[in-house]
Order: C-alpha cells, then structure tokens, then sequence
C-alpha cells in the first residue's frame, strides 16, 4: 500500500555521512535522532524491492525523495509507474499522470498540470497513521513519540570500529500490530542507508539509500515547485 512505500524510502533519510571527528556510531538512540534534528532539509535517491508471497519475482522501483522540515515530505518514483507521494499537515497525496487513472473510477481529482490527485487522511486511519507519522517522528528526533508506540531495540554493532548501528521498531499494539510486524532500520556512522519493513502477511520491502544529501537547502521557489501538488 502506498503509505507503507512512503515510510520504506522516508525513515532512512537520515543524516548523511559522517566527520571524521564522530567516525563512530551514535551511542544511543537518542544521540541519533539528535543528529536528524539539525538536518536543513534532505534529498536522496532511492532503490526499492518489495518481495510478495503471492509474486514469483520482486517489485522493483526507483526515485528520489525530498524532507523539508518541520514536516513535509515527497516520494518521487520515477521508473516504473512515474508517481509522486506527498505527505504534508498529515495528509498523504498521490499524484499520478492522468492516463494512468483513465476510466479507473479512482478518488480524488485533477490538477491543471493533467495529473489525478488521490488524497488520504490520516485523521480517519488509525490503521497506517502510526506508521506514517512514526516517519516524521524520526526526522523530528522525537524519542518519546517512537516509544509510545513502538518497542525499540537500538544496537551498535560489531565491530565499533565499523561505526554501524541497527535499529528494530516493533509495534506495541493494535492496529498498526495488525499490519506490520517490525521495521529494521541500519546505518553507517549518523546515517541511515537500508529499511527492512516486514508486514504480518510474511510481505517485506527493503530499501536502500544512496547518495544521500542531508545538508539540501531548497532555493526560492523550489519548495512550490517540488511539493506544491497543485490540487491539495
């Protein structure tokens, strides 16, 4: 489903790679997330597979993303269904070319730019809000907000010297138990490079990380551009 590809490609953003004066993995989870605070914003590209039970082969796909705080956050995929997932003021927004919904009947409407808008509230799924917002809770560094839903599981892993880290969030409860059984975040340094999200079905999505930004200042007129999905 499409908010669980958005949290695949958005919690691994992270922060980039590392001075040589903080070589090591962070100690601690909150020293981490410390580090995810001072971010001015992120961009990166993104490789994904989603491995199904009911598919002989994984799905594959490819794009970029984009994190501009306090809170705003766009998948763009770019092969090999081009579309574009928005999550802002906790309301996801997907953005698809026109001829890709043609008679599907689907939710939502047209933006002048030709493209279909599918809007969801958060508000009205308590199912996949948790997970949606446990994304922007890693970005904001809010510990407290992870722990209220989720059992953590920070290690930094041998040998120090590697300065890797894994991180396992387990939810705690209903209903976000009910849809996923545990996310397995892993990084270098104070950055994040591969999610592994395993859903209750058995399904699992792993994404990587790759040429990471996390220093991105957006110029005028380039946060309109890039999340301004004309039909919100």
């Amino acid at each position: 489903m499409a908010v669980i590809a958005v949290f695949a490609v958005a919690s691994v953003g992270a922060v980039g790679s590392a001075r040589a004066a903080d070589a090591l993995a962070p100690p601690t989870l909150a020293a981490l997330l410390a580090g995810f605070r001072t971010m001015p914003g992120f961009e990166a590209r993104f490789e994904e597979e989603k491995t199904l039970a009911l598919l002989a082969a994984p799905l594959t796909s490819r794009g970029r993303l984009f994190f501009a705080p306090p809170g705003t956050l766009l998948r763009r995929v770019e092969t090999p269904n081009p579309h574009d997932i928005l999550i802002d003021d906790h309301v996801v927004r997907i953005a698809t070319p026109a001829s890709a919904e043609a008679g599907a009947g689907a939710p939502g409407g047209s933006s002048p730019t030709g493209r279909r808008v599918e809007t969801i509230d958060l508000a009205r799924r308590a199912d996949v809000r948790p997970l949606v917002e446990s994304m922007l809770w890693i970005f904001s560094g809010d510990l407290g907000e992870l722990a209220s839903v989720y059992a953590i599981d920070y290690q930094v892993l041998a040998p120090a010297s590697s300065g890797r880290w894994q991180l396992r969030l387990e939810p705690r409860r209903e209903p976000l138990s009910r849809l996923i059984r545990e996310l397995a975040i892993s990084g270098h340094h104070h950055g994040a490079d591969r999610l592994e999200i395993t859903e209750t079905s058995g399904d699992r999505t792993t994404t990587r990380i790759l040429d990471a930004n996390p220093a991105r200042r957006f110029a005028e007129g380039e946060l309109e551009r890039l999340f301004g999905l004309e039909a919100r």
